[in-house]
Order: structure tokens, then sequence, then C-alpha cells
């Protein structure tokens, strides 16, 4: 989407309204049109105004449109139609039936009970109340900054609308998880073999580089190019970043990918001659346009799944969710020892020019793709803690559901201080200050350390390294560096062992 960022001029309650325009409009009109910043051919016509028509109140009208005004020079224009025309209505009706008559009447109470309306009366989801909610709450912190119509003492002293809807739970329960990794891996085999070429490109170039399916969306003709030491890379489209405008972003792509790109590009040669456009992902029904992330997800994801017959360890058909494959490619990333720093560095949301095939994912996710490896209920680990983390995690698990056994895990994660290794976890907590072993530390005889089977090969070859280094250090009679070398190797050894057996108990 193109959005132009919209540069307002300042206004106070004390401005002369008549004077002052948004996009084709004025400010005491009904209908903002915001066209002239949302230029998306994709985007429909009545998504690119904001109406105010539905609010009678000449007072609340007042204040809702100088939130909007405000946030209109904060996030993108969309944003600002999707709070005010998507949010607002329920509010404004419950404002009519009670006869509230501004912003500045409401109270604790009358928030607890719109609240409780919209949960019992409406009957709407956990989400959509939270934000229908959030929107009042703003509107009202925000004009007591800034001297608007509103309640002047804080009605939100010992409870927000994220606690009125319980969000932080949602957000847990809805984490994404990696794909297991034998669906995964039949889930590549069939898009090799897939004939719809905007399926197989989509899901090829996610599964390869962790890229929001938005941004692969975003793709143009002539967006793969190469570096002038022979590395290939293409350009996508940013949407989400630290400074909230989207920008054009390098990711360094492997030979499927460039491969795929080019046959892409062949399929959608004829449609972008016929309509001017650059993206590669068109489609031409009801005319030609770009494909969007809605019906990606919920047809073309679903219909590959039932086409393919891909079915989970229950025997259903797997629900595959595009974001999965963000997390699924991190877990890859670890298993090929991709050091984690490196990752949590370059998934950060920060503005890095040229990546190298990673892009922001948060280190919390992280975080939760290790606790899963670790932690979770059928894990195989192995460490001098193991035993006793592995009968205490029995113990929590005993009698619960999945969903009870994956917060169990999200919680033991973070009260453990959990941190990530290029090989396993360490479970030190630095609120104590500095591991006393510092630089010098080798996880293997650590008690603090953790490792998992996904791990395994890793380990396994450093294994292998050690013992011919021991080798050789044995024919040139360096006894010194031998035994250095075997300090490291006698720690090491049992938890590969241990590994292999857990490894052979499954076969």
């Amino acid at each position: 989407m193109t959005i132009t960022k919209l540069n307002l001029q300042p206004i106070t309650t004390e401005s002369d309204y008549s004077n002052v325009t948004i996009g084709n409009s004025e400010f005491a009109d009904d209908v903002w049109d915001l066209a002239p910043f949302i230029t998306a051919k994709t985007t429909k016509d009545s998504k690119k105004k904001i109406t105010f028509g539905f609010i009678e109140n000449e007072d609340i009208k007042l204040t809702v449109k100088l939130y909007a005004y405000y946030r209109l020079g904060k996030v993108k224009p969309q944003t600002v139609f999707y709070d005010i025309n998507g949010q607002l209505p329920l509010f404004i009706e419950y404002c009519n039936s009670n006869n509230i008559n501004g912003f500045n009447e409401i109270t604790k109470e009358i928030f607890l009970n719109y609240s409780l309306w919209l949960k019992e009366e409406k009957k709407v989801a956990q989400g959509t109340g939270y934000a229908r909610c959030l929107v009042v709450e703003e509107i009202i912190k925000l004009g007591q900054i800034k001297g608007w119509n509103v309640p002047k003492t804080n009605i939100f002293v010992d409870f927000t609308s994220s606690d009125l809807w319980d969000t932080k739970k949602a957000i847990k329960e809805n984490k994404t998880k990696p794909i297991p990794e034998d669906i995964f891996d039949k889930i590549l085999q069939c898009v090799l073999k897939e004939n719809n070429i905007l399926t197989k490109a989509g899901i090829i170039i996610q599964s390869q580089t962790g890229l929001r399916i938005n941004e692969i969306l975003s793709i143009r003709q002539g967006c793969v190019h190469t570096t002038s030491d022979g590395y290939d890379y293409m350009e996508v489209t940013l949407s989400k970043t630290e400074k909230g405008e989207p920008i054009v972003h390098k990711v360094f792509i492997n030979d499927l990918v460039k491969i795929t790109i080019a046959e892409l590009e062949d399929y959608t040669k004829y449609l972008r001659e016929k309509s001017g456009l650059k993206e590669l992902f068109l489609i031409n029904n009801h005319g030609i346009r770009v494909l969007n992330t809605e019906q990606w997800t919920k047809s073309r994801l679903s219909s590959f799944i039932k086409r393919w017959d891909i079915r989970d360890s229950k025997g259903n058909l797997y629900p595959l969710k595009s974001h999965q494959f963000r997390a699924t490619f991190v877990r890859e990333l670890i298993k090929q020892k991709v050091p984690i720093a490196h990752i949590m560095k370059q998934f950060s949301h920060v503005s890095i020019e040229m990546t190298s095939h990673y892009l922001t994912l948060k280190e919390e996710e992280v975080k939760e793709i290790y606790s899963d490896m670790i932690l979770g209920k059928d894990s195989k680990i192995v460490g001098l803690r193991a035993k006793e983390i592995k009968t205490k995690l029995d113990e929590q698990f005993r009698g619960k559901t999945e969903q009870e056994i994956d917060d169990i895990v999200s919680n033991l994660s973070k009260s453990m201080s959990f941190n990530p290794l290029p090989t396993g976890v360490c479970l030190y907590d630095f609120r104590r200050g500095n591991c006393s072993d510092g630089d010098g530390c080798f996880f293997y005889n650590c008690p603090n350390y953790i490792t998992e089977v996904k791990f395994y090969p890793i380990l396994k070859q450093e294994l292998d390294l050690m013992e011919k280094e021991m080798a050789r250090y044995k024919e040139l009679g360096q006894q010194r560096s031998w035994e250095r070398q075997y300090v490291k190797y006698k720690y090491l050894k049992p938890l590969v062992d241990s590994l292999e057996e857990q490894i052979n108990e499954e076969k």
C-alpha cells in the first residue's frame, strides 16, 4: 500500500476549525475524504473516508474529531478509519441509549457498564471488546492532556481495557507456534509439486525467508538483485517498523526463491502488461488486482492443505496459519547453529539495510520457540539438572489439557530466566549479577545448561571434531592441549550419549 505521511497543522481547543483542512475535506465536514493520502488501487473508496455522521451529539462528535485529527498525524490513515468507523459506533449506541451527552460524563462506573454491555448484550469477542473499549480509553486519556471535554479525574486508576478483557491471557493462548517438523517437511515436498503458481510462490518464499505474507505480496517486477560479490537478494516493502512508515528492505534469498520469483514473473507478465501494475502476486477476479492477505490466509492456504491432504497427528487437516512460517523459519535457523544473538539482532524492529536470511522477529518470540523445544510435554532433554526439571515438569503436566500445558511452559520460560544459547538454554538468573564463569563458560559442565534432542546433530558434530582434535594432539605429543580439550569432552560425551539413547527409544 502506498501511504503519504500526513503533515497536518497543529490545532488546539481554541483553534478556528473552519480553516482546518484534511485531505479533500474540511474539519467541520461529517465526512473526511482521505483519498490524497491513500493511493493504493486495492483500497476501496469507502475505506478512504472517515465518517462522523453516526454521532448525533455535537459535543461527542467534536471530541472524536479532535482525536481523529491527532491520530492522523501519528499513524496510518486506515488505522484511524478503523478506530472511528469500526470501533466507535457501538459506544455511540450505548451513549444514546443511556442519555450520555459528552465524554466528560463518563465515569468509572459507566465505562465498566459499557464493557459489561459489550460482553453480555452484544456478545462481542474478546479481541473486539478490547479494541472498542481501548479507543474510548485513549480518547479520555489523551483528552485530559490536550484539554478536551473529557473527565478531569483519572477513571483508570485500578484497571484498564486490557485488564477488563484479559488480553494478556488471550495473547498467550494465541501465540504462534512453529509448524511440526514432519508436517513442515510434507508441506515443502508438496509445494514443489503444486500447480498453482501464486500458492506455490507464496509458500516457498515464506518458508525460505521468514517474511510476513503481506511483505511477500508486496514484491514487484525486478525485485531480485545481486550484490557485487555475487549474493542474490530481493526487495520487499516492510510496513511494520519502529518509525511506523513503510520501508524497502533487502533480503538475501537462496536459489529456490530466485527460481520461484522468475517463474512468478513469467506467469503474471500478461496481467502486469494489461493492468500497468508492477506487483507479482496478481489475480484476475472482478478486474486485475494484487492478491491480499485475507484471500491468502482464508482461501489459498486452506485449499493447499486440503488439496494435498496434509493432516496432524490426530488425523485432522492441519490448521496452517501464515504467521507460523516465521516461527518455523527461526527454529530451522536455530537447528542450523545460527548464533542466537545474531537471530535476535536481525529479527528486532530496526532498519537494518541488508539482512542475512532473516527479518523482524521479536526476542520474546524466539524465547517462546526455545521454551517449547526444551520444556514442552514431548521434549527430551539432557544436562546436569535435566532429570530434576523433567520430574517437576511431569508433575505439573499430569492431568492438564494441551492449552494448560502451553501456559505452564510459557510461564516457566519467564520464571526460570530462560536464556537461549546456540545449542540449548542457560537457566542462570542474571538478576543475581554476572555469571561467575563469565566468558570461560562452555556450557556442558554447568548445572544451568539444558539441551534437547533437536540439538543432537550440532552436538554430535562438535563431539566428533573434539575427538579428531584430541587424536591429533596425541599424535603430536601435545599432552597439555589434549587435557584442555578433554575437560570439555568428558562433559559433552555423556550428553550426546544420552540424546542418542532417547532418539533410539523413539525408534
